[in-house]
């Protein structure tokens, strides 16, 4: 399953279980790995707003960042580990898909 479609679901109020919250984690890394090499990801389109609602980021954000978000918020970083949300943002700053002043 993809996880635009699990995210989708999410929003709807479909909980997420271990195994499917595992595979999102595994597809953030893989998607963090795929921006560094190609601009045409779909995880670098605009989330509708219901997804960024659901997974508490701003509208208009990323799919990459709801994706991050409701991973942070399913399986928390241990204390003093970056959360997957900065990650993601650190990544797009360095690979130029934001510029911050």
């Amino acid at each position: 399953m993809n996880y635009q479609l699990l995210l989708e679901f999410h929003a709807q109020g479909t909980k997420i279980n271990q195994t499917e919250a595992e595979l999102l984690d595994l597809e953030l890394y893989s998607q963090m790995q795929s921006i560094k090499v190609s601009r045409t990801q779909g995880c670098l389109e605009i989330a509708p707003d219901h997804i960024c609602n659901a997974t508490l980021v701003c509208k208009g954000s990323l799919w990459i960042t709801c994706l991050a978000a409701l991973l942070d918020q399913i399986i928390p970083v241990p204390l003093g580990t970056k959360a997957r949300g900065a990650k993601v943002f650190d990544e797009l700053v360095i690979n130029g898909y934001l510029v911050i002043d």
